[in-house]
């Protein structure tokens, strides 16, 4: 077996730097990251290699070079070492950012087909050593080994990147990211961005959008010392969607004036030589280094650029006008014919894009933009819009996508911890990727802390989609056992690595269902199904098995925990919490109860730990994170932190004396103890649903003394966990049937010291005989399935539904594929579920989709439905005047906001037996739960939708 010592006997090898066919900036760079790659073997041994330019023959050494174009501009050390070992370096060589990686006896060959290649190819021995690619910025520490060697097994050609520039864009930076820069290093500069560099390449990025709400990447490295570093690591930079021609939003207000040559407003009709003048400086600072220069402009503080009184034209017209400039300032300025050029799509430029219905006037159809690439952005919230029609995809000049992990915007801002979600970023993604978008890829991240889960995905994905893309259904959990394997395994074992997963698949789920900003007392309902019950049995698992894991984790391993995951599930899991509990304390307040005063205190807790959990983060190896847990996240009132408020409190004083409530779990409609004249009673129709032999009624006291209750009951049938007792703040009782005694009447009643609550019980079952399996059966007028519970699939040749494994807010979801085509009727891909209903008649189908936007101004959304086999009527997802991305846009804000699309038609069931098919006919749809309502009947108000019904198996 071929084995190459890395290290051995306190020994390392060392690392040989071809630089002889080099310039000296990239040699400068190749030893930075090969500076990096010796701590890195230091940390994992202890003991830090030599860096050389010279091959000494007699000891083991990692050679690295960077292949030329051809062989006779290979490096000599390249050049002596191929002709000596007769390689063959024909399958990287030319090729986008590949390297291989090749091991003898006595040699560690890395070779890279440019510059980048060869740091990937540097950083993969990190990676085999396995040093994460977060030890820098969220301070994992690898496994200690007394030996480290490569086989031949681990020799490795690479493929190139699936798309050409990757990275992600540092935004809303303030409070969090630009309080610890400032605290750390002075500001937004080069010793800061070194760490940030170093991170985006070790996750095989290779472009960033720097921070810019206060900074100025060119400015405050000090100077130019940024961009500098930047061009030596080979990191190509650019700017957001309002920032042309290489200069940083920040920079105008140092500039402007009466009295300057750029002027004093950011307006090109009124100051046009000002701007041009303003733009050819920064190309002429700036255009020598590896960029993709953003052109098109948009209004100062990334706002419109004319009034709402200019129309589309006008604006069309102004924009064609400032981008044939800055096109021409670029060749003239830039000594690259093919510097790559970028325009963002961003908010009413895409509108420019598009153009006037009907003509060819916008910028899409516009042969000066030809070998630019449009950037185009899904909605702020994660779910894509504008995508490339068949016709555009393989335009010169490509497409790019612009993400968001984080937004600054209506409805609602979110910026503090994770809360995306990867089923969804895989599923939109991938989406973008087959539509054609595979030139640019960026990600809003925020402050990039927190956000390391997420952004390793993006980036692994786009790195390699051909195994984490669209062929690989269950990339979303595989990647979550891989990611937790990567981060953690070092210091867990199995046991503890399953339970990480858990835990990051639970809250993400969590913050994906609803942002904890725009989490509130009345998102889940505080009884109805008891749902905001259910969702705190859900937190306190997660939190068991978080204090589970924490009990176990190495101390040395303890900063990455609290980064990587305790601070940000257990934060927002808390903040999730408080708000369930202020649902709780309003709906116990409402009625008099005391519980309101518990789930009160228990709030006061709760807001107490969210500071705690900060102020520990911001303390962690001595305050290196300081500042970064900063962002508001309680209460948002508005888009944004700006009066925002915590969940009011409510203090109950009970009545004198004894006094109770009571109200069936589930349900919430409340009766008090009281004389017969009250003539309120309580039903319990839980019993209906097919199986269902127990229930449970809650008694609540009101009044400032405790009472005793007691059970009577002459049913034999029905029993009781008590019957009789003290009710003391709250009391769960629970009523159990034995069907085959029951006689006589159906109910029971609570005798109180201060009257009775009769109760009366519904408890006849569906009478179902012979049917098939995956059926569902009525429940008080409503069934509801989760939508991966189908009982066939229709899959026809040109294509078929497949399943999201736990993609839905409460389970799965079902999406057709291919997902960049629409289908005719005829061949539309359809499932099919069985259903019982008691009663022939009209039911309301109410689908649960995922959240979707038209592909482009008019198309559809839709899909189709039939019962029974009768004509399919199609359902349009998108209303009229739907306008995704404005708040103003109720539809839109609503469905951002809840991560659900509902949609509502008339179905005619019979009684008995039923199908009901559901089939694709347009990109983006992809379905959660169903839930069907007979006339008459009303849903009860929930944010997840009724429960799943019975159905048989």
């Amino acid at each position: 077996m071929i084995k190459f010592e890395l290290y051995k006997n306190r020994k390392t090898a060392n690392i040989v730097i071809d630089k002889t066919n080099l310039k000296e900036k990239d040699a400068r760079g190749i030893r930075r990251v090969a500076q990096k790659v010796c701590k890195d073997v230091e940390r994992v041994t202890g003991v830090c290699p030599v860096i050389g330019e010279s091959l000494c023959r007699t000891e083991n050494e990692v050679v690295v070079a960077v292949l030329g174009k051809t062989s006779d501009t290979d490096g000599a050390l390249a050049a002596e070492l191929i002709a000596e070992m007769q390689m063959d370096v024909s399958s990287i060589r030319g090729k986008r950012e590949s390297f291989l990686f090749v091991v003898t006896e006595q040699r560690l060959l890395i070779f890279g087909s440019d510059k980048r290649g060869t740091i990937y190819g540097m950083f993969h021995i990190s990676e085999l050593m396995g040093v994460s690619p977060w030890v820098t910025f969220a301070d994992v520490v690898p496994e200690r080994k007394d030996e480290v060697y490569m086989t031949e097994a681990d020799t490795f050609y690479s493929k190139e990147p699936s798309v050409k520039y990757r990275g992600f864009f540092i935004n809303d930076e303030w409070p969090a990211f630009g309080n610890w820069t400032f605290s750390h290093f002075g500001g937004f500069t080069a010793e800061m961005y070194d760490m940030i560099f170093e991170t985006l390449l070790r996750l095989k990025g290779n472009y960033l959008w720097p921070a810019m709400w206060t900074s100025s990447f060119s400015l405050d490295g000090p100077g130019e010392q940024n961009a500098i570093l930047a061009d030596e690591y080979g990191v190509v930079m650019s700017n957001s969607h309002h920032e042309p021609c290489l200069r940083h939003s920040e920079e105008w207000d140092k500039v402007r004036g009466e009295q300057s040559p750029y002027g004093n407003e950011w307006n090109y009709s009124t100051n046009r030589e000002g701007l041009l003048n303003y733009w050819r400086d920064g190309l002429i600072r700036s255009g020598g280094y590896e960029n993709i220069i953003t052109i098109g402009m948009r209004g100062e503080r990334d706002s419109s650029m004319l009034g709402e009184e200019a129309s589309l034209k006008e604006n069309i017209d102004l924009l064609k006008d400032i981008i044939t400039e800055q096109r021409k300032l670029i060749r003239e300025c830039v000594d690259n014919p093919d510097v790559p050029q970028m325009i963002a799509l961003y908010k009413e430029v895409e509108a420019y894009f598009y153009g006037n219905p009907g003509k060819r006037d916008g910028l899409r159809d516009w042969e000066g933009l030809d070998g630019v690439t449009f950037m185009l952005c899904e909605d702020n919230f994660g779910n894509m819009r504008t995508l490339p029609t068949e016709e555009l995809r393989a335009r010169k000049g490509g497409w790019g996508m612009y993400y968001h992990f984080d937004y600054h915007g209506g409805p609602i801002s979110y910026e503090w911890v994770n809360s995306s979600y990867l089923p969804k970023v895989w599923d939109q993604m991938t989406e973008a990727y087959e539509f054609g978008i595979r030139d640019i890829w960026i990600v809003n991240v925020g402050d990039l802390k927190f956000q390391e889960y997420p952004l390793s995905f993006f980036m692994d994905l786009a790195y390699d989609y051909e195994k984490w893309g669209i062929a690989n259904r269950q990339a979303p959990q595989k990647y979550l056992k891989y990611w937790c394997n990567r981060e953690f395994k070092a210091v867990c074992d199995s046991q503890t690595l399953e339970q990480i997963a858990e835990v990051i698949q639970g809250y993400t789920r969590f913050n994906h269902n609803c942002k904890p900003e725009a989490m509130k007392p009345d998102t889940y309902h505080p009884v109805h199904d008891a749902e905001a019950e259910r969702q705190l049995e859900r937190i306190k698992k997660i939190d068991e098995t978080l204090e589970k894991i924490n009990a176990v984790m190495a101390e040395e391993m303890q900063p990455a925990f609290w980064e990587l995951l305790y601070y940000p599930a257990k934060a927002s899991l808390n903040v999730q919490k408080l708000n369930l509990l202020a649902g709780l304390n309003h709906f116990y307040a409402a009625h008099g109860a005391a519980a309101a005063n518990i789930c009160a205190e228990q709030m006061k807790g709760a807001l107490a730990l969210d500071k705690g959990f900060t102020d520990t983060f911001h303390g962690i190896l001595g305050g290196k994170w300081d500042g970064m847990a900063l962002s508001k996240h309680i209460g948002f009132t508005n888009w944004n932190d700006e009066e925002c408020k915590n969940p009011v409190r409510a203090y109950v004083d009970p009545v004198e004396g004894c006094q109770i409530l009571a109200y069936v779990k589930g349900d919430g409609d409340t009766v008090t103890a009281g004389g017969a004249w009250t003539g309120k009673t309580l039903i319990m129709d839980c019993f209906e649903r097919p199986g269902q032999n127990e229930g449970i009624i809650m008694l609540l006291q009101t009044g400032n003394q405790p009472g005793n209750y007691r059970i009577h009951c002459e049913n034999p049938g029905i029993s009781f966990s008590e019957t009789e007792g003290a009710v003391e703040i709250c009391k769960e009782i629970r009523v159990m049937l034995e069907r085959e005694k029951l006689t006589g009447e159906m109910r029971f009643e609570i005798c109180h010291e201060n009257g009775k609550i009769p109760v009366e019980l519904y408890c006849e079952q569906p009478r179902i005989q012979n049917v098939k399996n995956m059926t569902f059966i009525e429940d008080r007028g409503i069934i509801s399935m989760e939508a991966s519970h189908f009982a066939e699939k229709k899959e026809t040749a040109a294509g078929a539904f497949e399943v999201l494994f736990t993609y839905g807010k409460t389970k799965d979801g079902i999406k057709a594929y291919p997902c960049s085509r629409w289908f005719k009727e005829e061949e539309a891909p359809g499932v099919t579920y069985r259903l019982w209903v008691r009663e022939a008649g009209t039911y309301r189908l109410h689908l649960y989709c995922a959240p979707v936007n038209p592909m482009y101004p008019g198309a559809a959304v839709c899909c189709s439905v039939s019962a029974n086999g009768q004509k399919r009527q199609e359902i349009s997802l998108i209303p009229q005047d739907y306008r995704a991305g404005e708040s103003s846009c109720r539809e839109w804000a609503q469905m951002v906001l809840e991560q659900i699309r509902r949609v509502e038609c008339e179905v005619s069931l019979q009684a008995g037996e039923n199908t009901l098919e559901i089939f694709a006919l347009s990109p983006g749809f992809l379905l959660e739960k169903l839930v069907l309502v007979r006339e008459g009947k009303m849903l009860r108000t929930s944010y997840l939708g009724p429960m799943e019904s019975f159905y048989t198996e």
